[in-house]
């Protein structure tokens, strides 16, 4: 494991942890969901490590070991820029070597932001599992309100996220590892919520537009996130990408009973393509 740190382009310091091997197929670089951190990831990285991938990942501003204020970012654009320059250190580290970008949650609605925004000439293609783009309740009304005043007139103000852990996963001990956990944190800005907000509007509006390869999958008893609202967006671009619906997991499919299917179904899709892109 080695540990790095890089600045935003408003010099903010942010984490990142690498897991390599010798003779690697490619690159995967992770990009976590809210309230969480890179740490949460490290069965996925070694899992990719057996596989003969050099992993990477970030701790995003406002969460886990990066700084920033907790739960917080100024707007959507910090934090795909945020990725760009994670990503230059990545690629200057594994020269021509094909380079996937991962992400959960609010990671996997980024990636997507990402992808969609031509930012993806360096990207052999991309996973996206469970993407913040609708949830999978209704909020109340006077919450939706409160939140878009918040986010115009108080964006670093924080509330409770009111997530419940016992969603995340069948498995219990990761609610309570998670619950535990020094680094995950339970509040969340207005900016930073206008911001997830913004972008799942704008993968709505463009869901037919993305170009590059993908791999999208999400659990059906997701009580997170809505996994109709990926689903449309997958299969409008059924060109180019792969759909998967997990019957009976729940919103963190890496972390749920049956995460060795999951892991080995995106990495068996990776080097497929890393196969099929040697011949042409």
């Amino acid at each position: 494991m080695e540990i790095l740190k890089i600045s935003t382009r408003d010099d903010i310091s942010l984490h990142l942890d690498s897991m390599t091997v010798s003779q690697p197929l490619g690159v995967v670089c992770i990009i976590h969901g809210f309230g969480e951190h890179i740490g949460r990831y490290r069965h996925v990285m070694q899992s990719l490590n057996d596989s003969k991938f050099n992993v990477y990942g970030i701790d995003l501003r406002g969460h886990g070991k990066s700084g920033g204020l907790r739960g917080h970012a100024p707007n959507l654009i910090s934090l795909i820029n945020d990725i760009e320059e994670f990503l230059k250190i990545v690629r200057a580290e594994n020269l021509y070597l094909p380079l996937f970008l991962f992400g959960h949650s609010m990671g996997g609605n980024l990636v997507l932001n990402y992808v969609l925004r031509d930012n993806s000439k360096e990207l052999s293609g991309f996973i996206v599992s469970a993407p913040w783009i609708n949830l999978a309740f209704k909020l109340p009304r006077w919450k939706k309100q409160l939140g878009h005043l918040i986010a115009r007139f108080a964006p670093k103000l924080r509330l409770p996220n009111g997530l419940n852990s016992m969603h995340l996963s069948k498995n219990p001990e990761v609610a309570k590892q998670y619950n535990q956990d020094p680094l995950v944190n339970f509040k969340i800005s207005g900016g930073l919520f206008s911001a997830i907000n913004y972008g799942a509007a704008y993968l709505i509006k463009h869901q037919n537009e993305i170009k590059l390869n993908g791999f999208i999958f999400h659990g059906k008893l997701d009580a997170i996130i809505d996994y109709k609202s990926t689903m449309k967006l997958a299969m409008s671009n059924p060109d180019n990408i792969k759909w998967k619906l997990w019957e009976r997991v729940f919103h963190e499919a890496h972390n749920d009973l049956e995460k060795k299917e999951v892991l080995k179904e995106w990495i068996d899709w990776m080097i497929h393509k890393i196969k099929v892109s040697r011949f042409n």
